[in-house]
């Protein structure tokens, strides 16, 4: 009759699983640190601040060759910053140093001495005069 009882119930033998394990059609319940939300970044299509060129040079009078290069080789007007785009300071030295260098005399005032200009453009300059 011993026999009889096991078999007619096969669970009382049975002991409690330690853990219980989610069943997989639940498992994507669970995971709330994989959200479908954008993450931070930074923008990939932002440009580059722009740096003044000439921030760490010694601007000096003397330099005729550096000078020219902020000057119009037609009119011989110097340069405004939105077109050389340096900084406020630089700027404001470049225009005493090209002015100094005109009334000495190592410059011309009307025209860009022709031996500077095959140099290389340090200017962004879009429309020459």
């Amino acid at each position: 009759m011993a026999a009889r009882a096991a078999a007619a119930r096969p669970w009382r033998g049975l002991r409690p699983a330690a853990l219980w394990v989610r069943p997989h059609r639940l498992q994507h319940e669970q995971l709330p640190e994989q959200s479908d939300q954008p993450i931070q970044m930074e923008n990939p299509y932002k440009e580059p601040p722009k740096r003044c060129i000439l921030c760490g040079i010694n601007v000096d009078y003397k330099n005729v060759q550096l000078l020219s290069q902020f000057v119009s080789p037609h009119t011989g007007r110097i340069y405004g910053r939105h077109i050389t785009g340096l900084c406020d300071k630089k700027q404001k030295e470049i225009t005493k140093a090209i002015k100094r260098a005109q009334v000495i005399g190592f410059m011309p005032v009307m025209f860009k001495n022709p031996a500077f200009l095959t140099d290389p453009k340090i200017c962004n300059i879009k429309y020459p005069e």
